[in-house]
């Protein structure tokens, strides 16, 4: 097999960070984004697990949302630092490092630390002292397991579990049109190595019994736009407060507005009274990505999310002024 000029300089970055995160006798700080879903988490918590199996002091730094703590033990992930830790080499993993709003775990802004980025996400800046980004993986985690591999690292099911974790949750357990053969063959060596697909997607599913409650209030809040192309939806905090959830429970209801039929594009409005924070989902010709953009943020061309520091009205106004111009991008490309 000949591989492409893209292919070899992806393994050569693969290389080179598998080379310095072995090579390297520095403490090892890895972090991810903000409101981490299963891909930061997974993607985090094996490449801990896997550079501890080699004698690496590795320690992730995050707040673990309540659905995904079943992953995790006891006292294996920290919360955030306040501060940039001297001394330290620094990976951060499915993020862009100079987005340092986005960033959580310490604070990169001024951080005199050498920094190692795995990101996936087209908007990156690509500033990282050693970076590896790429679009075209499914999930960052199915790139540290890329790297793992490189680094003749055993798979076992404490490092195979979280990294399939990232690959079911970027790819909406191989639903999306992300889930490519690259993914299934990566996904199938995590499974020889000892992931349990039944375990992680069992917990996945599970969910308290107040998000029901919260559900039925989101659907009443359902509006469909341009000719019913996009459907959008608003969580308020008394919608939030009321059922007695919390923010993070709101993260997969932008999945369930996705399903409609005929729709395009669904948005999900989280209004925190002062600020809106969008979440986007494309499964059409629109680019969630353009659309975020516009209103500050950025993420894929399927999935994206944005933070307006706007009221409600003035943040939907924003999102619908996107949308009008992304469905004019598409209509001059026939």
């Amino acid at each position: 097999m000949v591989l492409n000029t893209s292919e070899v300089h992806y393994s050569e970055k693969l290389q080179e960070l598998a080379l310095e995160l072995l090579a390297s006798s520095q403490d090892i700080v890895i972090v991810a984004h903000i409101d981490p879903d299963g891909d930061a988490l997974g993607s985090c918590l094996g490449l801990q697990r896997a550079l501890r199996s080699v004698g690496k002091n590795a320690q992730t730094h995050m707040s673990i949302p309540r659905y995904l703590r079943f992953m995790v033990e006891e006292n294996e992930i920290l919360p955030p630092l306040e501060v940039c830790p001297e001394h330290s080499l620094l990976v951060v993993l499915d993020v862009d490092p100079h987005d340092f709003r986005r960033v959580e775990g310490v604070p990169t802004e001024g951080c005199s630390c050498r920094i190692l980025n795995i990101d996936h996400h087209g908007t990156n800046a690509r500033k990282a002292n050693l970076h590896l980004v790429e679009p075209r993986k499914a999930a960052c985690a199915q790139m540290v397991a890329e790297l793992v591999e490189i680094m003749r690292i055993p798979l076992e099911p404490h490092i195979s579990n979280p990294l399939l974790l990232g690959i079911i949750t970027d790819t909406g357990s191989f639903r999306f049109s992300n889930a490519d053969a690259d993914v299934f063959e990566r996904a199938a060596k995590l499974l020889e190595g000892g992931a349990n697909l039944a375990y992680l997607n069992d917990n996945m599913a599970q969910t308290p019994h107040y998000f029901y409650a919260l559900q039925a209030k989101v659907l009443q809040s359902i509006e469909f736009l341009f000719d019913s192309k996009v459907i959008i939806a608003r969580v308020t905090q008394d919608m939030v407060q009321e059922v007695g959830a919390t923010w993070e429970d709101v993260e997969s209801l932008v999945g369930l507005i996705r399903s409609a039929e005929g729709t395009e594009l669904a948005a999900l409005f989280k209004d925190f009274g002062d600020s809106v924070k969008l979440s986007l989902r494309s499964r059409g010709r629109l680019s969630a990505q353009n659309i975020a953009i516009a209103c500050g943020g950025g993420g894929h061309v399927a999935a994206a999310g944005a933070t307006v520091t706007r009221p409600y009205l003035e943040a939907r106004e924003c999102f619908e002024t996107a949308v009008t111009a992304e469905f004019e991008r598409v209509s001059a490309q026939g």
